[in-house]
């Protein structure tokens, strides 16, 4: 093992962590002690959690947020969606056409700017989305059941140093 030296090397104060990947050691010490790293993975956790609760309905955790936007903002323009879910404009063209090609939503041209799309959810939109909120509800249970109670402070704070930068 070639991390064998390194980790001999170690002082006895210093409590190294490696990871097997594949047929390799990898010192993942500095890593793991990162803030962004940290916030990184539970993010992929997450991620992979929401997608086992909603993938089988084919829809991103972006649609999903669309979805739940214009649900609540019906008439939202296309571009306040995008700047709301801190997605680029034209990165969110793909997201809706996906949306209104499955029949979930639909754009209509702005009256006071006919440059600008609104966008509205379909019945089936509808539909499909009290589902996926149902799915999404359980979710969140699982999530939180992973969280200590010392947790909710820091999320806030994270929330806090997001709205800042």
């Amino acid at each position: 093992m070639r991390n064998a030296k390194a980790k001999a090397a170690r002082s006895d104060n210093y409590e190294s962590d490696f990871s097997e990947i594949g047929d390799e050691s990898l010192d993942m010490t500095y890593l793991r002690g990162t803030i962004g790293y940290a916030i990184r993975r539970a993010q992929m956790a997450v991620f992979d959690d929401l997608q086992d609760a909603i993938g089988k309905y084919q829809i991103s955790p972006t649609q999903f947020s669309v979805l739940s936007l214009v649900a609540d903002n019906p008439g939202a323009l296309q571009s306040t969606i995008a700047e709301a879910l801190g997605v680029e404009r034209p990165r969110i063209v793909p997201v809706i056409d996906q949306l209104e090609k499955r029949g979930l939503a639909t754009r209509v041209r702005s009256a006071t700017d006919g440059r600008a799309r609104e966008i509205y959810l379909t019945a089936e939109g509808a539909s499909l989305l009290e589902t996926l909120k149902s799915r999404f509800a359980e979710h969140q249970r699982r999530v939180a059941a992973r969280l200590n109670s010392g947790t909710d402070a820091l999320l806030a704070e994270l929330w806090r140093l997001a709205g800042d930068a």
